[in-house]
């Protein structure tokens, strides 16, 4: 694989006696789209917040562009700047109730990275034309459904140009008329060439619209390759397992 931009040696981390990631490594390329799919508790989210240092990890070492860090030891300076070249889409939106749209957006350009705030307000109105809010620029959050809450969520991380976008179940918290509205704007994403990690149950967008698929079970990964290959033919019988359960309720071509 070339032009690696994130990589990611040994990742540790426990919760008590308990050992949610062990020595996991990870690898993406600049440009690719990462599916990263698993049971509930196989620890997925707790990878996405270590990448983002949401999480302090027990060990390992992450490098993002040029930038190396050993994760268990690194001071405040070194985290922060590591933490800026990624953005993290959450479930749950996490707007403020209290600001608009653009407040949302530039509140993290402005007391995060500093920028002055016409410049921040003209880089969020860019990131808001891209995922179709600009005409809500200064509505309230609590005006929005759903669907556009979580657009505002992903204009706000895309704002912040990371190099790598960190997306976690993006679309576990919406009315199901509304999940594909934003699978839609991933996959436009994922075509401009965005480099994200996606945690999704949605197993049909993890094979249309990522590069590759790696499969997390009990803190380690499993199996990962392209989604053809592991939806198709997977090698690792816990990962036969765990598709087999999805395509029960699909046609037996669906993945043809």
């Amino acid at each position: 694989m070339s032009d690696i931009i994130l990589e990611l040696r040994g990742l540790e981390k426990s919760f008590g006696k308990r050992s949610v990631l062990k020595g996991v490594d990870l690898r993406i390329a600049k440009g690719e789209t990462v599916a990263l799919l698993g049971p509930s508790g196989s620890g997925k989210t707790t990878l996405l917040r270590c990448l983002n240092l949401l999480e302090h990890a027990d060990g390992g070492t992450l490098r993002i562009e040029s930038q190396s860090l050993e994760l268990h030891r690194a001071g405040k300076k070194e985290s922060l700047q590591m933490c800026r070249r990624t953005a993290m889409v959450f479930q749950h939106y996490d707007l403020f109730l209290n600001k608009t749209v653009l407040q949302n957006v530039t509140e993290g350009l402005v007391i995060g990275r500093k920028i002055p705030a016409k410049e921040a307000a003209q880089t969020a109105m860019d990131a808001l034309e891209k995922v179709g809010m600009a005409d809500r620029a200064n509505s309230r959050p609590q005006q929005l459904s759903g669907g556009q809450q979580q657009r505002v969520g992903i204009a706000r991380a895309l704002a912040l140009n990371p190099a790598v976008l960190l997306l976690d179940e993006p679309t576990s918290s919406l009315d199901p008329e509304r999940v594909q509205e934003i699978l839609d704007l991933i996959a436009v994403l994922a075509k401009s060439g965005a480099t994200m990690l996606i945690v999704t149950h949605e197993m049909a967008f993890a094979y249309e619209a990522s590069d590759r698929v790696i499969f997390m079970d009990e803190g380690e990964i499993v199996e990962q390759g392209p989604p053809r290959e592991v939806f198709g033919n997977p090698q690792q019988e816990r990962t036969k397992q765990f598709i087999t359960r999805f395509l029960n309720n699909k046609s037996p071509g669906y993945f043809i």
